[in-house]
């Protein structure tokens, strides 16, 4: 999870108009390797591919992780004063 100023230093990319066409280029790349855990031949390359899997998951989850760190922080700010 992003904590507050990692979220605001990600803000411009999440917001960008260009994020669903990454979005959707991650997707594809997440669809190819889930079919490359299928087809591992090694313990050594299932790991290689589980790695680039977890990383396309991390960021394909960065604009709802953006989300809930700003709606978290605003919901403190309010609870403060």
């Amino acid at each position: 999870m992003l904590n507050k100023q990692q979220a605001q230093k990600l803000a411009p990319v999440v917001h960008s108009k260009e994020w669903p066409l990454l979005g959707e280029y991650l997707g594809e790349l997440r669809e190819l390797m889930v079919r490359g855990v299928v087809m591992a031949q090694s313990e050594s390359d299932l790991r290689q591919v589980q790695g680039k899997l977890a990383l396309l998951e991390t960021l394909l989850r960065l604009k709802d992780d953006h989300e809930k760190v700003i709606k978290n922080g605003n919901q403190s700010n309010h609870n403060a004063t």
